[in-house]
């Protein structure tokens, strides 16, 4: 039986932010005189989960992250039936996590989210911030131990190829993939979830037929 559902944050939960994120990484690779692509592949990158490729050496991804701040975030918009779906979760029983690869700091996060009504349901968000992470696979590990979970007992909702194969590697034993235009579909079945999912309020029922499956 699962016991903890993880979800990524951006184009899963929430509308997307990446232009705003491009826009605050680009500031500060010029304030630090250091190379900046044009934005349009900044948001390559930011996608794919690898802005971390844009430094030289350990010191200067360090010194870039140190130096870079959020500025003022939008507004968060929730996907339509997030909040439902967070709740129909619970009630089956799972404990819930939000996974983001952001950079915030966890307490600027929470704060950012709090009118969003996520947090009644949602005890933990983690995110890179502070880590030299490349992929979730650590930060998925760290939330199945901080909840007393078995990977086998989790699972993950997440729209990247990223929370696909990290999970898959972690050994999450449910992972479903939303589409939602960014991540082409077949770049996000190579990493073989159980389905793909269009709306977010698709996921209880695939809880319910994973259960289903393990008693047949």
């Amino acid at each position: 039986m699962l016991k903890l559902a993880v979800f990524d944050l951006d184009g899963t939960l929430i509308e997307l932010e990446h232009e705003h994120l491009a826009q605050r990484i680009e500031i500060t690779l010029q304030r630090m005189s250091l190379f900046c692509p044009p934005q349009a592949e900044i948001l390559g990158l930011i996608r794919e989960h690898k802005v971390n490729t844009l430094f030289s050496s350990a010191g200067e991804r360090a010194a870039f992250w140190d130096n870079y701040t959020e500025g003022e975030c939008p507004p968060v918009r929730l996907f339509d039936k997030s909040l439902a779906t967070i709740e129909e979760v619970v009630s089956r029983g799972l404990q819930t996590a939000i996974a983001t690869a952001r950079v915030t700091r966890h307490d600027e996060m929470r704060e950012h989210l709090a009118a969003s009504g996520l947090l009644r349901h949602v005890s933990c968000i983690t995110t890179f911030y502070g880590t030299e992470w490349k992929d979730k696979e650590e930060q998925l590990r760290g939330l199945c131990k901080s909840h007393g979970v078995e990977p086998k007992a989790s699972m993950m909702v997440g729209d990247s190829e990223d929370d696909l194969r990290s999970s898959r590697n972690v050994g999450f034993s449910l992972r479903l993939g939303k589409v939602n235009g960014i991540t082409h579909p077949e770049r996000l079945l190579v990493h073989r979830p159980k389905k793909l999912i269009s709306c977010i309020s698709e996921v209880p029922a695939a809880v319910d037929e994973y259960h289903e499956s393990l008693g047949s």
